[in-house]
């Protein structure tokens, strides 16, 4: 009983942990993020992004941030939209 118990509880932080960080939408022409501040910084959402733009041989550049919610034990949950630039 105590091993189901452990092996549900494992399953269920797997699934806490996908929502920290989410692709919101993504083209060639670039990609946007839903993150909580928490759990990664801007900086981390940046190279992430620019790795994506390299993809297509193009540099990410940040249109604009907005937080879209607020928690008292996760932070702010803050979209970041990119283009992918030449």
């Amino acid at each position: 009983m105590r091993r189901s118990i452990l092996l549900v509880s494992i399953g269920l932080c797997g699934c806490a942990a996908d929502d920290e960080f989410r692709v919101l939408s993504y083209t060639p022409a670039g990609i946007e993020y839903s993150v909580w501040t928490g759990a990664h910084s801007r900086e981390a959402v940046a190279d992430m992004a620019q790795q994506y733009c390299q993809r297509e041989g193009k540099k990410a550049q940040i249109i604009d941030s907005e937080v879209a919610e607020k928690n008292l034990f996760k932070g702010s949950r803050v979209v970041y939209r990119f283009s992918c630039v030449s």
